[in-house]
């Protein structure tokens, strides 16, 4: 069971783990990737290290680089984050954690009228998922989607991101059979 439990250092993060006597959760959410404004080796490293020092032995860890309650990676770190924070996220050892459309890069949506009660800096992350360049890029077949659509949904979205990872694969097969039947 992953636990939406914050605390404003890992080490007290991790003391929702519980202890030996007394099981809490599987792991409380460790959100603390998605803290990082700017990004260098350095800052990850710490961030890395300081969970995995901190975890208590025999428990699983977990890593996020998004959640419904932060700013999307795009929007935090910029386009050139998103594959590596990306492959990070699945090559860290324990359970990885993402927020829907982090995986093609959809950043937050700008929207200047929105006439609701909710925290804005939160919300703009929570637009409608980016399909394909379709009416409300394909989430919604209705006139109009709760919150806007990013106005990139056209270049970012599912369908674009398969076709380019399905070239970047042919490409990858033609180089790697070009070069097995070179002279």
């Amino acid at each position: 069971m992953g636990t939406e439990a914050y605390a404003e250092t890992i080490d007290r993060t991790v003391m929702y783990y519980g202890l030996p006597f007394i099981q809490e959760a599987d792991f409380p959410f460790n959100n603390y990737l998605t803290m990082l404004d700017t990004v260098s080796g350095n800052s990850v490293y710490e961030v890395i290290t300081s969970w995995m020092e901190n975890m208590p032995e025999g428990k699983w860890p977990n890593w996020m680089i998004g959640g419904p309650d932060s700013s999307r990676l795009t929007s935090r770190l910029g386009n050139e984050y998103v594959n590596v924070m990306n492959m990070l996220l699945f090559t860290l050892p324990g359970t990885p954690i993402t927020y829907y459309g982090e995986e093609i890069g959809m950043g937050n949506i700008v929207a200047i009228n929105l006439n609701e009660s909710y925290d804005t800096n939160t919300l703009l992350s929570k637009s409608p998922m980016q399909w394909d360049n379709s009416s409300n890029a394909g989430f919604s077949e209705a006139s109009h989607t709760w919150l806007p659509t990013n106005s990139d949904y056209h270049t970012v979205n599912v369908d674009v991101s398969m076709s380019e990872n399905f070239m970047l694969i042919l490409e990858t097969k033609w180089v790697s059979t070009e070069s097995t039947h070179s002279p």
